[in-house]
C-alpha cells in the first residue's frame, strides 16, 4: 500500500520469526517490532510507512498483513532476517539469529517519509544506523526509540552502560529521543541490578523529554526531564482469555505514538493510552495480523471501563 502522506514512520528490520513457547512453536511468522508497531498504528488510524530490508520469500506476506501500512520503504534484498523467538517459563524471553539483513542507513529512507512528523527507532539486533537518528532530530522530528534492540531484550549481543560501548550508545540515543522507551527486561541487560527508578533517572538526565518504561502486568513507569517518576496501572484483560505476550510490548509502543499524535504534551494520556492498547493485544490469538490489532475506539472504550 502506498497513503499520499506518512505522519510516522517506524524503522527496523522486520523477521521471519519462528515462536518457541512454552507449550507450542508457532511460524514461521512476520514479526519484529517495525511490523506490529507500524499495523496497529494503521489499524487505530493513523498514517503510517515502514523502512526496512525484506526478501522476496515475505513479500506477499506483507502485502497481505501490513495492507494498511505504507511499504514504499520496503527495499528488496536476498533475504529477510530470521530469528527463533523463545518464551521461557517466566515470561522473559531470548532471541536467536540465523539469518541478517544489512544496517539501515539515512540514505534509504524514501524521500516522501522525511516530510512525516514521527519516527519510530526500533530495530531488532543494532541494525538502525544512529546516524539516522542524529539528522532526524537536527531536522527538528519527534524521535522514538526503543532500547530493545539496542542491547535489550531482542539484541544477540548485550552491552550494558557500565561498559563504554553500552554507555556510549545509550547516551547517544538519549541526547537525540524525545522519549526513550525499554521493557524491564531490557533494562536486566543494559542497566543490571538498579531499580525501575534509577534506571528512568539515568535516561532522563541525558537528553530525551521522557523516558518509559514497560513492566508487564504492573503497566508502566515514566518520568519527564527534570521531573518525578510516575507510575500507570495496566489495564485488566477478560477473565478466561489465555494472555498472548506477542507484540504487546510494540502496541504499547504504537499507542504512545498514537495518543501523542492526538494530544501532543499529554504523556500520562499517552501512556494511559498505551496501557490501554496493550492489554487488547494481550486478548487476541495469533501474531502480527490485522485482526488482532484494536481500533482507535476500542482503546478508549477499555480506558472509560467500558469494554
Amino acid at each position: 500500500m502506498k497513503n499520499e502522506k506518512v505522519d510516522i514512520v517506524t524503522i527496523g528490520n522486520i523477521v521471519k520469526e519462528t515462536i518457541f513457547l512454552t507449550d507450542k512453536i508457532v511460524g514461521p511468522v512476520l514479526g519484529s517490532p517495525c511490523a506490529y508497531t507500524s499495523l496497529a498504528l494503521a489499524k487505530a488510524g493513523k498514517s503510517t510507512g515502514i523502512v526496512t530490508y525484506c526478501g522476496e520469500e515475505m513479500q506477499k506476506l506483507i502485502e497481505r498483513e501490513l495492507r494498511m501500512v505504507d511499504t514504499t520503504g520496503c527495499i528488496p534484498y536476498m533475504y529477510t532476517t530470521e530469528n527463533h523467538l523463545i518464551y521461557q517459563e517466566d515470561a522473559k524471553n531470548r532471541v536467536e539469529y540465523f539469518k541478517v539483513a544489512p544496517v539501515i542507513s539515512y540514505e534509504v529512507i524514501p524521500e516522501t517519509y522525511l516530510e512525516a512528523s514521527t519516527f519510530f527507532i526500533c530495530p531488532m539486533d543494532y541494525e538502525v544506523d544512529i546516524e539516522i537518528c542524529q539528522k532526524l532530530n537536527a531536522a527538528g522530528k519527534r524521535i522514538i526509540v526503543d532500547l530493545g534492540g539496542y542491547g535489550g531484550t531482542t539484541s544477540y549481543n548485550h552491552f550494558p552502560v557500565g561498559t563504554y560501548r553500552g554507555r556510549k550508545l545509550v547516551d547517544d540515543l538519549c541526547a537525540n529521543a524525545f522519549i526513550i522507551k525499554a521493557s524491564q527486561d531490557d533494562l536486566r541487560y543494559l542497566m543490571p541490578d538498579q531499580s525501575v527508578e534509577d534506571c528512568l533517572e539515568y535516561l532522563t538526565a541525558r537528553g530525551p523529554r521522557y523516558a518509559v518504561v514497560t513492566m508487564g502486568d504492573q503497566g508502566a513507569a515514566f518520568q519527564g526531564a527534570g521531573g518525578k517518576v510516575q507510575f500507570s496501572d495496566s489495564y485488566p484483560t477478560m477473565e478466561g482469555k489465555e494472555k498472548n505476550l506477542t507484540g504487546a510490548g510494540d502496541a504499547f509502543s504504537a499507542g504512545l505514538m498514537a495518543a501523542l499524535d492526538e494530544k501532543p504534551d499529554d504523556i500520562v494520556y499517552a501512556v494511559e493510552y498505551a496501557n490501554s492498547m496493550a492489554s487488547l493485544i494481550l486478548e487476541e490469538n495469533g501474531g502480527c495480523v490485522e485482526s488482532r490489532m484494536p481500533v482507535e475506539r476500542m482503546v478508549k472504550l477499555r480506558m472509560e471501563g467500558k469494554l
